[in-house]
């Protein structure tokens, strides 16, 4: 009888094969300084790595991915997780260059990639097939429309809370390993009185998702933890995953820090990478508290600093470190500068907030006519509306400008919306602004607003008329529109009717938006920027000026491809430029007053006015305007921020603005 081929291998001696990586070995001493060498060779076990802003902590771990898989560590044994696709690519692109060799089985990606990947092999396990499909967050939102109009909440008389909303109250929960009536109540304490329908939506939506064999992002973690729970599934993957390397783990969320908690259960090799000086996420569900007790968690950890800065000046640095030093739950590092000498940080008070414009825009030309290119050149601010002016001014000066993570100013929804309602009152026959107001309302979408368009406008008929051609559930709303517009007919000057929509239009974003505090800050804005013209008509005007300076910025930027970035310091994170000016930088803006009744929610400010700091390599401007006007309280003398009274003076140069007559 033949001998079968496994019983002749049985009998045989083994041979392994190691990774073969060809070109000349890495000189590791010779490409590292010796914060990031002691990093990439000494990294086993629980590791946790404090890079500092500018430190090189992408070149430490594309290193330290290159020396394990050259110490003979299979590809598919390693897992490196990244806050964005791109930012694995780009490591896996700088290692393959580095060992000359593709890294083909490594694991590799975002929490929600790799969760992807391993839940097509263990699908079953959920009730799931292979083959489950992936909602985007667009068609995540419009399934819980479903929900919301199938389990009737659009036919009551009041507006239900939009999908938008739920949406981010499931995420939270998700992320944040918390209840939903939990979550409700310390970030949407406005529509508590909606928990049991909202819970009843999701719950309805969990079946959908399930009916249809497709998951959501937040599906991704939830059901990977939900995996790992099984002892076997957590074994197979925690022994498979011989070494873990996490970046950015200051942004980690608590179900994110419990998944990395069980794949490090048996090899015990976890390597992060971050900087608590730069947790700012908070309200994304980041909890620094997954590094600050990261020592706490993994037993043994070993700690690491990297703290020479390759970006910034020394002078920059001096003032960033004092910065943060005020603040007590943190991880102690020194920024040390590898740069020459070069200007102070400068401080600026101005006038009122057209001065910080004109400075701003002025200081901006100034720089690229020494030869910084405008794309080297950044405005950041705590919150959007401080940039009005400047946005605006810009425009007038015809410096094209980009603004990161969002829209211009006129372009957003909340302040077209509330201008939809100044335009119909200056012109009556204006349809597109007539549509969009009248469909805010209850039961009231694009058809039935043409529709009532068509009967109330092109056939001249009084509201009584339009009311009776409605049905039921669409004439609450309308009669509703119909007062309002007539009462702001009667109003002459632009900022006391923005006010008066104000009033009302405040419910709607609580119920619409998921940021409504900072929409309405957006929209008092504007209210205060009314104030300067004596009627409705004046103030369109000059608004339609502002279109025609976008027009022409747009295309110099299109044609030039140089811009000015404009960025809110939580978009900016990562970034560098040449200059960049911090403007705003007033008490009561910053810190945000609703941060100044808890010392954590200070810290994560005063973190953020560290990371807007660090962002610039050679020259810094920080205004603050002197005269501010509030909608709620008129005019009022603006100190500037305290956090910059925390620093010595001799870390900034005060500079005083004079205007030309």
């Amino acid at each position: 009888m033949p001998v079968t081929c496994d019983l002749f291998i049985l009998h045989m001696k083994s041979y392994k094969l190691e990774p073969f990586y060809s070109g000349t070995a890495i000189n590791y001493e010779e490409n590292l300084n010796y914060q990031q060498l002691q990093v990439v060779k000494e990294g086993d076990g629980p590791s946790l790595v404090l890079a500092g802003a500018g430190s090189g902590k992408t070149r430490v771990l594309i290193y330290r991915l290159a020396y394990l898989l050259q110490k003979g560590v299979p590809a598919q044994n390693l897992l490196l997780v990244t806050f964005t696709n791109k930012a694995a690519k780009e490591m896996i692109h700088r290692a393959e260059t580095l060992l000359k060799s593709t890294l083909k089985g490594l694991w590799a990606g975002t929490f929600h990639h790799v969760g992807n990947l391993l839940l097509r092999k263990e699908s079953a396990l959920l009730g799931y097939s292979a083959n489950f499909t992936i909602i985007d967050k667009e068609d995540s939102k419009d399934l819980i429309d479903d929900c919301i109009e199938e389990l009737g909440y659009t036919k009551q008389g009041k507006l239900f809370p939009k999908k938008d909303i739920i949406s981010n109250i499931y995420s939270i929960s998700v992320n944040s390993l918390e209840e939903v009536g939990d979550v409700i109540m310390e970030h949407y304490p406005h529509t508590e009185e909606y928990i049991l329908e909202i819970k009843k939506v999701l719950k309805k939506y969990e079946e959908k998702k399930k009916q249809s064999n497709a998951m959501d992002f937040n599906d991704l973690l939830k059901h990977w933890l939900n995996i790992l729970e099984t002892k076997e599934i957590c074994e197979k993957y925690s022994e498979n995953f011989k070494y873990i390397l996490v970046d950015e783990y200051q942004d980690t969320n608590r179900i994110q820090f419990e998944i990395l908690k069980k794949l490090a259960s048996f090899n015990k090799n976890i390597l992060v990478v971050g900087d608590d000086a730069q947790s700012i996420y908070s309200f994304r569900g980041a909890d620094i508290n997954n590094l600050l007790d990261f020592p706490k968690t993994f037993e043994g950890a070993k700690i690491y600093k990297l703290e020479i800065n390759y970006r910034s000046s020394p002078q920059i640095l001096s003032l960033a470190n004092n910065i943060i030093k005020h603040n007590i739950n943190q991880f102690p590092k020194t920024l040390k500068s590898v740069k020459p000498e070069a200007e102070k940080p400068v401080s600026i008070q101005t006038k009122d907030v057209y001065m910080q414009a004109k400075f701003v825009a002025q200081r901006t030309l100034e720089m690229v006519s020494e030869g910084i290119p405008l794309r080297e050149i950044a405005v950041l601010f705590r919150s959007h509306f401080q940039a009005l002016e400047l946005e605006i001014e810009l425009m007038k000066r015809n410096i094209p400008y980009c603004l990161r993570g969002g829209v211009r100013f006129f372009e957003q929804a909340h302040i077209k919306d509330v201008l939809s309602y100044l335009k119909i009152i200056n012109n009556p026959d204006d349809e597109l602004s007539f549509k969009r107001a009248v469909s805010l309302y209850k039961g009231i979408g694009r058809s039935y607003a043409a529709k009532i368009w068509k009967i109330s406008v092109e056939e001249r008929k009084e509201t009584g008329e339009v009311l009776k051609s409605l049905p039921k559930r669409q004439q609450a709303g309308y009669r509703e529109f119909s007062s309002k517009l007539l009462n702001l007919k009667s109003i002459d000057k632009p900022q006391a009717a923005i006010q008066e929509i104000l009033a009302f239009y405040k419910d709607y974003c609580y119920l619409v938006f998921d940021n409504p505090d900072d929409r309405i800050l957006d929209l008092e804005e504007l209210a205060k920027m009314a104030a300067d013209f004596p009627t409705i008509k004046r103030f369109l005007v000059e608004l339609g000026s502002f279109e025609e300076f976008k027009g022409e910025s747009v295309l110099s930027l299109e044609e030039k491809k140089d811009f000015l970035t404009l960025s809110t310091i939580h978009q900016a994170k990562g970034l560098e430029w040449e200059g960049v000016f911090i403007i705003g930088f007033s008490d009561y803006e910053f810190p945000h007053p609703k941060a100044l009744s808890s010392n954590s929610a200070l810290e994560e400010e005063r973190r953020l006015f560290y990371v807007a700091t660090t962002r610039a390599k050679s020259y810094l401007y920080i205004t603050y305007p002197q005269n501010k006007y509030t909608f709620k309280n008129g005019l009022i003398i603006s100190r500037p921020s305290m956090f910059l009274t925390e620093v010595p003076n001799e870390n900034y140069e005060e500079m005083y603005l004079e205007e030309s007559i």
